[in-house]
């Protein structure tokens, strides 16, 4: 048996060296159809991480108690028949949440425009206490969140300490960081004022960063795709003039979201409060399912991929079929069996696709790092046993792609194809 299987081998080596073109051309069949896959599989497992990723730092762990309001053309929340949570109602739900939670913080949000030299953007403003800072996921680029010691000042004209997200920084310098020490001036509410940046705000969402990657332009860009900047300046909270938008709350872990979730509407219940209760766990539960779907279908794309594979070495092995037609015929006079004559053709394209699996690999990296991420931004992730998968269907493809033409072949009578008559 083992005898027969080194003479199998010795004659799909010879058949190799016999038709080096064809041969190339099969093994470059497979080499190209591989770093397809391996390209697609990379990009699409890549940008499901850097979403997951992106919604991860979004707060998995986070509820929002929201006054119904409206920003511009951006509508949060449904009219209730209960009362708008107020200042008076702040002291009594930290009282109530505080114990079970890592933080519970007011914000109020507004638009408004700042301006430094030359450059003026619109964006929102959020006014907060230091207690958000567990909130913020990334964490601080440069600098400082709020703390206790920062308060709106007294006098009108004095300046304000703030912070800034990285993706607001970013319209008015090339570095983020340079804003740290700037003195802005704002406008909220029709009131003018000075605000000094003490620290910049880490962007949560990779995405966002890259996001001109699929849009050049910042005008021709949606409004949900706007919402996912993070444009926010951080003021402090002013106690006596404040109300809330909102009330942001911190569950110690995601495991915890239905025990504070539970504390929460009866909260609402008891202060007859009308408010949208959103839990970013389940909005973030829907996004993913959808990310599933958008992988199922990156899925059904490389096995398409294959397919086509598999259509092309079929037809390049029918060819080399024909190349050797004669001496399949006269092997078969010679009293060789049908395993005899297919096996050699079956393992000249298992060894074939061997060869084309490490230059294979090589090219849809290549592809992966050079074409890929310079153009979506973020980074590619190729699972192995994604890739140990796709060289094992890659063999099976080019033994199954074999498979047919030889057999068909072999069971020719050889008197027919050594007369020159071929029927294939």
């Amino acid at each position: 048996m083992m005898i027969q299987l080194v003479r199998h081998l010795l004659n799909a080596c010879q058949r190799i060296r016999r038709h080096p073109l064809r041969s190339g051309l099969l093994a470059l069949t497979f080499a190209l159809g591989l770093s397809s896959v391996v390209s697609i599989v990379g990009t699409i497992e890549g940008g499901r991480t850097a979403i997951r990723h992106d919604l991860t730092a979004l707060g998995t762990d986070l509820i929002a108690m929201v006054n119904p309001l409206r920003l511009g053309s951006v509508a949060i929340g449904i009219p209730t028949s209960g009362e708008p949570i107020g200042r008076e109602h702040l002291v009594t739900i930290d009282e109530r949440l505080s114990a079970i939670t890592d933080s519970v913080s007011p914000l109020r949000v507004d638009l408004g425009l700042t301006s430094y030299g030359a450059i003026s953007w619109r964006h929102t403003m959020v006014a907060t206490t230091p207690g958000f800072r567990s909130v913020l996921r990334p964490g601080m680029l440069e600098g400082r969140f709020l703390a206790d010691e920062d308060h709106w000042p007294e006098n009108e004209e004095d300046v304000v300490p703030a912070a800034i997200d990285e993706a607001l920084a970013a319209k008015f310098f090339t570095d983020p960081k340079e804003a740290l020490g700037v003195e802005f001036r704002s406008i909220r509410e029709g009131k003018a004022f000075t605000s000094r940046i003490i620290g910049v705000v880490e962007d949560p969402l990779l995405l966002r960063k890259h996001m001109s990657s699929f849009d050049a332009t910042s005008r021709a860009r949606s409004i949900p795709a706007r919402r996912l900047e993070f444009l926010n300046l951080y003021l402090p909270w002013r106690p006596a003039v404040d109300v809330p938008t909102l009330v942001l709350i911190d569950s110690p872990t995601v495991d915890d979201v239905d025990s504070v979730l539970k504390e929460v509407r009866a909260l609402v219940e008891e202060e007859g409060l009308g408010v949208y209760i959103h839990v970013q766990k389940q909005w973030t539960a829907m996004v993913l399912e959808i990310i599933d779907r958008f992988s199922g279908l990156g899925h059904f794309i490389w096995v398409l991929d294959l397919v086509v594979v598999l259509i092309l070495t079929g037809t390049i092995s029918l060819l080399a079929i024909e190349e050797s037609i004669e001496e399949v015929a006269i092997r078969r006079v010679e009293g060789a069996t049908i395993l005899a004559v297919v096996m050699p053709v079956l393992l000249e394209g298992g060894m074939l696709a061997l060869l084309a699996m490490g230059p294979g690999i090589y090219l849809g990296i290549l592809i992966l790092e050079d074409g890929i991420e310079p153009v979506l931004g973020w980074s590619t992730s190729l699972p192995a046993k994604t890739v140990a998968g796709t060289c094992l269907a890659l063999l099976a493809t080019s033994i199954l792609a074999s498979i047919l033409p030889a057999i068909r072949v072999a069971k020719l009578e050889p008197a027919s194809v050594l007369g020159k008559r071929r029927d294939l």
